[in-house]
C-alpha cells in the first residue's frame, strides 16, 4: 500500500507542470471564452515558441549545475547580426545564419570555459558576459535601430511562416524540443549531464570532464539563444539594439516552473516545455483580462519570485 502511495506521489511530483497548465487552462477557459478558440491557442504557442527554444537550451546548463543568464543578450546579438547583414538571397542567409549560430556557440564557450576551468561562480560570470554581448551589440549597430526589407523569403517564414493554419515557429520548437529530450535520455553526454549537477565531485572521480560537459552545456544553450534571435528577427525584421536585454528573467521562469532544480542534477526539458506553455497561457489571460502592462511586469516578477522560492523548498524536501 505504502509503494503504490510513494508511486502515485513520485507521478503526480515529476508532472506538476502538465497538471498545472491543465488546472490553468481550464480555469481560464471558463472566465475567458475565447481563450480556447484556434487563433488564441496558437497565438500562444507561436508567442512562447522563441523563448521555449531557449529556454531548453537554459535546461542543459541548470541540469550541469550552472547558469546561463547572457541568453537574453545572445538572443538579441543573434538578432540584430540576422537584420544587419541583409539576408536577401541564398548565399548571404546561409552565411548570416551561420554568423549568428556561430556567435552564439563562442559565447557559450567562452561561459563554458571560464565557469568550468576557473569555477567561478556561473551566475556572476554570465551577468558580465550579458554586458559584454550588449555592449558588442550596441558597438555593431552604432547604437541605431534596425530594419531590414526584402528578406530572403525562406528565412522570412521561419519567424512567420504557416503550414496550413499552423504557426512554423511552433514546429521548430517542437522539434528542439523533441531533440533535447532525447539527447537527455538517451545519450552519454546526457547520463553526464545528470551526474555533473547531482554530485560534481564525485562524477569527476568517476572519470567525467565535467569542465568539457559544462563547456558542452554552454554551447548549446548559446546556440539555442540565437535559433531564437534568428526567428524573431525573421518574424519582426524591425529591432532595436537593447533587444533581448533582460529576457533572461523569462527564460529562466520558465525552466524553474518546468521543474528544473536550482541546485541541478533534476529536471527535463519536456518539463520545461510545459513550462513555458504554462507561463505564456498566465500571461495570455492577463492581457485577455485587460491587465495593465505594469501590472502584468509585477505578476510576472511575483511569478518568478515563488517559483524560485518554491524550487528551494522542494529541493530541501528532497
Amino acid at each position: 500500500m505504502d509503494d503504490k502511495k510513494n508511486h502515485i506521489k513520485a507521478v503526480i511530483r515529476d508532472n506538476v507542470p502538465w497538471i498545472m497548465l491543465l488546472v490553468f487552462s481550464a480555469l481560464f477557459s471558463i472566465l475567458f471564452p475565447q481563450f480556447l478558440t484556434f487563433r488564441n491557442i496558437t497565438n500562444i504557442l507561436r508567442n512562447a515558441s522563441m523563448i521555449g527554444i531557449i529556454a531548453v537550451g537554459m535546461t542543459f546548463a541548470m541540469i550541469a549545475g550552472t547558469f546561463d543568464l547572457s541568453v537574453g543578450s545572445m538572443m538579441g546579438l543573434a538578432a540584430i547580426i540576422t537584420l544587419k547583414m541583409s539576408p536577401t538571397d541564398l548565399p548571404r542567409t546561409i552565411l548570416t545564419v551561420l554568423v549568428a549560430l556561430a556567435a552564439g556557440a563562442l559565447v557559450g564557450m567562452a561561459n563554458g570555459l571560464i565557469v568550468g576551468r576557473y569555477r567561478t561562480s556561473s551566475i556572476i560570470t554570465t551577468i558580465g558576459m550579458e554586458y559584454v554581448v550588449l555592449g558588442i551589440t550596441l558597438v555593431y549597430t552604432r547604437g541605431q535601430h534596425i530594419t531590414i526589407k526584402g528578406m530572403y523569403k525562406p528565412l522570412e517564414f521561419i519567424g512567420k511562416g504557416r503550414i496550413g493554419t499552423f504557426p512554423f515557429p511552433i514546429i521548430i520548437f517542437l522539434a528542439v524540443a523533441v531533440i533535447g529530450q532525447l539527447i537527455l535520455s538517451f545519450t552519454r553526454f546526457g547520463r553526464q549531464l545528470y551526474a555533473t549537477g547531482g554530485n560534481p565531485n564525485t562524477s569527476e572521480l568517476s572519470g567525467i570532464n565535467i569542465g568539457k560537459v559544462r563547456v558542452l552545456a554552454y554551447i548549446i544553450s548559446g546556440v539555442t539563444a540565437s535559433i531564437g534571435g534568428i526567428m524573431i528577427a525573421a518574424r519582426t525584421q524591425n529591432l532595436d539594439p537593447s533587444f533581448g536585454f533582460g529576457q533572461e528573467t523569462d527564460v529562466l521562469t520558465c525552466v524553474l516552473l518546468g521543474g528544473v532544480s536550482l541546485y541541478g542534477g533534476k529536471g527535463s526539458v519536456i518539463g520545461t516545455f510545459a513550462g513555458t506553455l504554462l507561463l505564456y497561457v498566465v500571461s495570455n489571460a492577463m492581457t485577455l483580462s485587460g491587465t495593465a502592462y505594469e501590472m502584468q511586469l509585477i505578476c510576472k516578477g511575483l511569478i518568478f519570485l515563488i517559483t524560485v522560492a518554491a524550487s528551494v523548498i522542494w529541493q530541501k524536501k528532497g
